[in-house]
């Protein structure tokens, strides 16, 4: 028979044995220093529940008859505890109910007596495998913890990290203001996650002309949002190309080094475009992203659907060597341009589907009266509405106005 002994574990197993019978507990005390384990030993429960107080068992061995406090009742104090040990109850009585009465009290093993020699010695080791077992669950438990803690730590910086960089990626997006010959920029910003793929910007080139982009990265989260970073650093408004007014160039250069390292069949989506804010000529190119809205006091449209046909291009990303071309309209006096990522209309209603370009072109046509900040703040909350507040995609919305009126209205109040 195989023994576990205190020098096999990484420590020792600590026994209690308790039985009132002197030479019973003089039995019990040589058969275990016989399989090499140590005990103290106790001749009533109330003794051995005082040590207990201060001393940590692992198994305990106890008599059912007993003066004063009996088996059972000690069994029902042990499993009071928070680790209480495993407990083997002899008894004089092998009928099934005091055996079911005696595992119900809380031991966890019981010995008929007389008890065989060689029986007690197996069910003691059973009982110290189970407890070795616990031990090693313990361990296991703890260096799980510790892991799980440094883990937690780790999750904690890079939130920090997370919400630091959120706020660098806020910081590239154009303030909400006044442009060259009191043009105006405006715009909304809801990122799906911490980091978004989306980035935008408005500024002035000089004092006849402002530039502009909205550009959307394939995917979500912190890789997406390294890339439009990237990008963005490459369309930064002292780029030599922004200053010869150059559009093509500024997306050709974009495109030809656009970095997917991974090989992992990233793009981004772009319009671009260069504005005159004194004849209202407008410059745009469009790399495969959803067509701007022109709104005007009668109607709203998609500028793709203008006798222009400005048709997209491919995404950024897709090929080198690929020339872009340019298309040109104007903007009127109080008319606005539009640019808005696919995470507006492509939100999805768990019966109703996709929210869509046509709802999101109807939506804009009804609240075309409404001050810039008002209409963007109207499409993001039909869309949050839309998709149940379960934010699916980034939201990008920028809002360029000819000549703004001063009372900041989309539509030219006349008397």
């Amino acid at each position: 028979m195989t023994v576990l002994t205190a020098s096999e574990t990484e420590q020792p197993f600590n026994i209690m044995l308790v039985e009132d019978c002197d030479s019973e507990r003089c039995l019990l005390s040589g058969l275990i220093t016989a399989m090499g384990l140590n005990s103290v030993d106790f001749s009533d429960a109330e003794s051995a529940i005082d040590y207990l107080s201060d001393h940590d068992i692992d198994l305990v061995i106890t008599d059912w008859m007993m003066p004063n406090m009996n088996g059972i009742e000690f069994c029902k104090i042990l499993k009071l505890s928070i680790n209480s040990p495993y407990t083997i109850l002899l008894t004089g009585n092998s009928d099934n109910s005091h055996i079911v009465e005696g595992i119900n009290s809380g031991a966890d093993d019981y010995v008929a007596k007389p008890f065989n020699s060689a029986v007690l010695k197996a069910r003691i080791n059973a009982g110290l495998r189970i407890i070795e077992m616990q031990r090693q669950l313990a361990q296991k438990n703890k260096t799980l913890n510790h892991l799980l803690e440094k883990e937690q730590q780790y999750l904690r910086s890079v939130k920090q990290d997370l919400a630091l960089a959120a706020q660098l990626q806020q910081a590239l997006l154009p303030d909400n203001g006044l442009l060259n010959q009191q043009w105006q920029v405006t715009c909304e910003f809801k990122p799906a996650q911490d980091l978004a793929g989306d980035i935008f910007q408005c500024f002035n080139i000089d004092k006849q002309h402002i530039g502009f982009y909205l550009l959307d990265v394939s995917g979500h989260g912190t890789a997406a949002s390294m890339q439009s970073f990237t990008l963005a650093q490459n369309l930064t408004n002292n780029h030599q190309a922004w200053q010869a007014l150059d559009v093509c160039k500024l997306i050709n250069t974009l495109n030809n080094e656009f970095g997917d390292p991974q090989n992992s069949g990233c793009f981004a989506t772009m319009v671009i475009g260069i504005a005159n804010t004194v004849t209202g000529a407008v410059e745009l190119v469009n790399a495969g992203h959803p067509a701007p809205i022109v709104i005007n006091a009668q109607q709203a449209y998609f500028v793709d659907k203008t006798p222009l046909k400005i048709e997209p291009q491919l995404p950024v990303g897709i090929r080198k060597n690929v020339q872009y071309s340019s298309s040109h309209f104007s903007l009127a006096q109080q008319e606005h341009l539009l640019l808005y990522s696919d995470g507006i209309y492509e939100c999805r209603h768990p019966k109703h589907g996709f929210f869509g370009q046509p709802r999101l072109l109807k939506i804009v046509n009804d609240a075309r009266t409404l001050t810039p900040d008002s209409l963007l703040h109207h499409l993001t909350h039909s869309c949050d509405l839309w998709q149940q507040k379960q934010a699916q995609d980034d939201i990008s919305l920028m809002l360029i106005s000819a000549q703004s009126a001063t009372n900041n209205s989309l539509t030219c109040q006349l008397n």
